[in-house]
């Protein structure tokens, strides 16, 4: 008997999909009081299907708690060398299935919920998503990286490609990639008031064809336009050539923005070229700017207001090259990237700049070219940032040197140059630590260090639910930096959850820890993880020192709540104290979304300018 969706597959195919069925479904244990509700409810149809309905098997339990040790090795090893016969693709449902469990059979409920939802098609699977076909000599190390590569896309909640093998000719494998979409239409309302309210809506896989398209409409019935528009849509991996495409446009009162790009990066270490072009026009008619006195080292109270309009061109290209000197294991996972980038940016609308003045609008043209050594790996593990689904875990470590000039009419020709290092690695049986070092500077004097680390510890078992840890560390210094440009700790730059136009400086040292319990709750499909979190953070302008009072403090409990199969992001209710953060409320509550965490890659792309943030 064939599968639903695969045409006439062999009879491997399906034994292959029991066994793992059956191997997950002997792992799987609910927790006693949802095996409890599960019997009661099953005796009644339409108690069952409300059970179905709201409460739904826990992710990947069968993954939760593994060593790191059990999912490190490549499961497609064992087949390196063979031909690819024939590759199937198994679309699931967007509700009621799982990648890891291919054989659950789906709610009438959740039937109904998935039949709104166009999956991905086939074909676009093939063509955009596969870096292989019938008659390639499989290659492991290509095969995990595709996998990795479904899974951190905007359209999938999960991928798999397994392997099968044939007794009959040794030589030869077929290939099953399961996908398992995202719900794809997203809308979002945001308010400001009875009469002030936006409106957007985003459909990450428009028509199934893994096409993103948002369009937002800003409405505001006390002025005039009363409504304003926004959209963004974006084609990713066009053919097979791994180049994105987007474009987008912003018609506001105060803002224009048009934008064009195509962009390839390094998506994987075997990849030869990368490269982008952007172009880009901007007018804000009300850009901001607050003052600063350097003499009592306080910020001016008074904003400045004037109209801005910039011309933006940047294109960059690179080439990676194996190193022949390395071990055959290294060989292949790590790169020499040689890149080379121009960019173009022009005022047309700005304020008086001079050399000590408004730096930041200057028409410039910058020439750069970029040099590094990278090595990438990736582990599986799960319950880091997500809540249960695969997540790709890179580690190795980079290297980059890049330098330049840049022409400007009012700094003149300057001199770039810029290192940036970065390392991640597996602790031994104690957790996942990342570095990052990043440092630049021109001739004339004006330069920028950052330095940033992150740490999360390895899951602990606590009771029936799994317990992280995490650490941040980031410290970011400038000197002879411009005229308005200041860094500051507001958000993912020091503290999570506040936004003050107080706590800017010149340097800044902000460190955090985070607690959160992956609990098994799981109502209408949404895990439920409580946490902890406690933020401490130091700023100053030029002249002052950096710690010479008390740290900025905030002091956190909240509960996050994600389904992993759809694309909104975590939304977490939230209860902070801030001893003696300025314009802040010292006790804070707040439900909203939070930033998508994702970990750094080791990737090279563009030669670029050290951030200053």
């Amino acid at each position: 008997m064939g599968l639903k969706g695969f045409g006439q597959a062999p009879d491997s195919l399906n034994k292959l999909l029991l066994t793992n069925a059956l191997q997950v479904n002997k792992n799987q244990k609910d927790s006693v009081i949802y095996t409890k509700i599960k019997k009661r409810f099953s005796k009644n149809k339409w108690l069952n299907e409300l059970y179905h309905l709201v409460f739904q098997d826990i992710y990947n339990t069968n993954a939760v708690g593994q060593e790191v040790t059990s999912v490190e090795e490549n499961p497609f090893q064992m087949y390196e060398g063979r031909v690819i016969r024939n590759i199937y693709i198994k679309r699931l449902r967007v509700f009621g299935e799982s990648v890891i469990d291919t054989v659950r059979e789906a709610t009438s409920s959740e039937k109904f919920f998935s039949s709104l939802h166009t999956n991905t098609k086939e074909w676009v699977i093939r063509k955009s998503f596969l870096m292989f076909q019938s008659g390639d000599i499989l290659d492991a190390d290509r095969l995990k990286d595709n996998e990795r590569l479904m899974r951190n896309s905007n359209i999938l909640h999960d991928a798999r490609i397994l392997v099968i093998p044939d007794e009959l000719f040794p030589n030869l494998v077929d290939l099953l990639v399961v996908t398992q979409d995202i719900w794809s239409l997203i809308p979002d309302v945001g308010m400001g008031g009875l009469s002030k309210y936006d409106v957007s809506i985003n459909q990450v896989n428009f028509l199934g064809l893994g096409h993103s398209w948002r369009n937002t409409f800003f409405m505001n019935f006390l002025q005039s336009p009363a409504i304003e528009y926004a959209t963004t849509y974006t084609v990713p991996y066009i053919g097979r050539s791994f180049v994105t495409g987007q474009l987008d446009m912003l018609l506001r009162r105060q803002n224009t923005h048009y934008g064009f790009k195509l962009f390839r990066p390094f998506l994987t270490p075997e990849m030869k070229m990368a490269g982008g072009f952007e172009l880009r026009y901007d007018l804000n008619r009300q850009t901001t700017a607050r003052g600063y006195d350097a003499t009592t080292l306080r910020q001016d109270s008074t904003f400045l207001f004037f109209p801005v309009a910039q011309n933006y061109v940047d294109v960059w290209l690179a080439r990676s090259y194996k190193l022949p000197f390395l071990t055959p294991e290294n060989q292949s996972r790590t790169r020499l990237v040689v890149g080379a980038r121009f960019t173009n940016v022009i005022y047309t609308q700005r304020p008086k700049v001079s050399a000590d003045t408004n730096q930041l609008f200057r028409n410039h043209t910058d020439y750069l070219l970029g040099i590094g050594f990278s090595n990438r790996r990736y582990k599986r593990d799960v319950l880091i940032y997500g809540f249960g689904i695969t997540e790709d875990v890179p580690y190795g470590y980079l290297a980059t040197f890049v330098t330049g000039v840049e022409h400007s009419d009012i700094l003149g020709n300057r001199a770039y140059v810029g290192f940036k290092g970065a390392w991640g690695r597996y602790l031994p049986h104690n957790g996942y630590l990342y570095a990052l070092v990043n440092a630049g500077g021109y001739s004339n004097g004006t330069t920028g260090l950052s330095i940033e680390s992150n740490y999360f510890s390895k899951l602990h078992t606590f009771r029936k639910s799994q317990l992280r840890h995490f650490l941040t560390l980031k410290y970011a210094f400038g000197n002879n930096r411009y005229t308005g440009e200041y860094l500051n700790i507001n958000g993912e730059n020091g503290m999570l959850g506040i936004s003050s136009d107080k706590l800017w400086g010149t340097k800044k040292l902000a460190w955090g820890y985070q607690a959160v319990l992956f609990s098994r709750v799981n109502l209408v499909g949404f895990r439920m993880a409580p946490f902890f979190q406690i933020d401490f953070a130091y700023v100053a302008p030029r002249f002052q020192q950096l710690i010479q009072h008390a740290p900025f403090t905030g002091v956190g409990l909240g509960i996050r709540l994600r389904n992993e199969n759809l694309t909104f992001n975590t939304f977490q209710l939230k209860f902070t104290y801030y001893p003696n953060l300025p314009d802040i409320q010292t006790l804070n509550a707040a439900f909203s979304d939070t930033y998508n965490f994702r970990l750094r890659d080791f990737d090279i792309a563009a030669p670029e300018i050290v951030p200053f943030r």
